[in-house]
C-alpha cells in the first residue's frame, strides 16, 4: 500500500474513533427527547438530562475508551481486562468527560454487578434488555485495530458484546457493523458494500439490515430507540441518505430519543466513510479531551500496522 493510501486509511480510522465521541457529544443534550420537540441540534451545546457542558460525552465514549485501552493492552482481546476497565469506569469515573460515570444502562449496570460478585465474564440473560445498543456504541477500536483481518475483528466484536449483552441480536449487529467499518477503513466506498453479505447464523432482524431493507424508509419510519436493531438501522439510514460527516451526524442526533448513541454509531460509520478531515474543526475544538481521544486513535492505528 502506497504512503498516500495509508494516510487515507489512517484518516478513516481516526474518523471512526473520534467520530464516535463527536456523535455522542452532539446527541447528549437531546437524549430522551421526542423527535420534533426540541430545538434542532446544529453544533455542540450544553444541557440535557445530565446537565453536561458543551462538548461533553457520555457512557458511549467512556466505554469506547475502555475498550480501546484494553485492546492496546492485548490486541487479541482479554475479557477480564475489559470488564475490570468497565468496572473502574463505573466506580471511579475513569475515561469520563466530567469525572463522573453517567448514562450507564440498566443492563450494563446489572451485568457488571454480577461480574463483580461472581467473576462471571459472560453477561447474564436479561430478556429484551439484553437487546440494547450498548455493545455497538463503543465498537470503533475493534475495526480500527484489526481492519486488515476482518474475521478476527468480527470475532472480537462478538466477544466484547457477549461480556455485557447476552443477545444474538447484539452480537449480530456488532458482527455486521464491524464488517462494514473494516470495509470502509480499508478503502471500499459506501456503494461498494451495499447490500452487505448475509451470514447464516444471523437472526432475521440482522439479515434485514444487511439486505438494506431500510433504504426506502421515510424519516417517520426510522426509529431511534435504544433497541440495537433500531439504532443500527437509523445510523445506516443517516449515512446512506447524506453526503458528509456533518449532515449524517446532525440527521442522526435530531432523530431524538437515544440521540447520543444513534449519534455515536452514526459517527463511527460516517467517520470511517469520510475520514477525520471531514469532521468540522469547530466540533473537534469543542470536544472535551479531543487531543487525548485522537492520540488513542493514532496509537491504535499504529498498532494495527504491526499486526499485519
Amino acid at each position: 500500500m502506497h504512503s498516500n493510501e495509508m494516510t487515507e486509511v489512517k484518516s478513516r480510522c481516526l474518523g471512526a474513533f473520534v467520530g464516535l465521541a463527536i456523535g455522542d457529544a452532539l446527541g447528549a443534550p437531546v437524549e430522551f427527547r421526542r423527535r420534533g420537540m426540541f430545538t434542532p441540534v446544529t453544533g455542540m451545546r450544553a444541557g440535557g438530562t445530565f446537565g453536561l457542558p458543551s462538548g461533553a460525552w457520555t457512557d458511549d465514549t467512556a466505554m469506547a475508551l475502555c475498550l480501546a485501552d484494553s485492546l492496546l493492552h492485548n490486541p487479541e482481546f482479554d475479557v477480564v481486562d475489559l470488564l475490570e476497565r468497565f468496572c473502574d469506569w463505573m466506580l471511579t469515573g475513569t475515561n469520563t468527560s466530567t469525572g463522573k460515570s453517567i448514562g450507564i444502562g440498566q443492563n450494563t449496570l446489572r451485568t457488571l454487578g454480577n461480574y463483580r460478585r461472581t467473576g462471571e465474564t459472560t453477561a447474564i440473560k436479561g430478556g429484551k434488555r439484553s437487546d440494547g445498543n450498548g455493545a455497538i456504541m463503543r465498537l470503533a477500536a475493534v475495526p480500527c485495530m484489526h481492519w486488515q483481518n476482518v474475521e478476527k475483528a468480527r470475532s472480537i466484536a462478538i466477544a466484547q458484546s457477549q461480556c455485557t449483552h447476552h443477545s444474538p441480536l447484539s452480537e449480530g449487529c456488532c458482527d455486521l457493523m464491524t464488517f462494514i467499518l473494516c470495509q470502509l477503513i480499508s478503502g471500499k466506498i459506501w456503494e461498494q458494500i451495499l447490500p452487505y453479505p448475509n451470514k447464516n447464523n444471523w437472526l432475521e432482524e440482522v439479515s434485514l439490515l444487511s439486505s438494506c431493507n431500510w433504504r426506502d424508509k421515510s424519516e417517520e419510519e426510522v426509529q431511534s430507540t435504544g433497541y440495537v436493531i433500531h439504532t443500527l438501522e437509523a445510523a445506516l439510514w443517516c449515512v446512506d441518505t447524506t453526503n458528509s460527516f456533518q449532515d449524517a451526524v446532525l440527521k442522526a442526533v435530531n432523530l431524538g430519543e437515544d440521540a447520543d448513541t444513534v449519534g455515536a454509531v452514526t459517527g463511527q460509520l460516517a467517520g470511517a466513510r469520510y475520514g477525520i478531515e471531514d469532521i468540522p474543526d469547530a466540533w473537534l475544538s469543542e470536544l472535551i479531551d479531543q487531543p487525548r481521544i485522537r492520540t488513542i486513535a493514532e496509537t491504535i492505528f499504529d498498532r494495527s500496522l504491526a499486526l499485519a
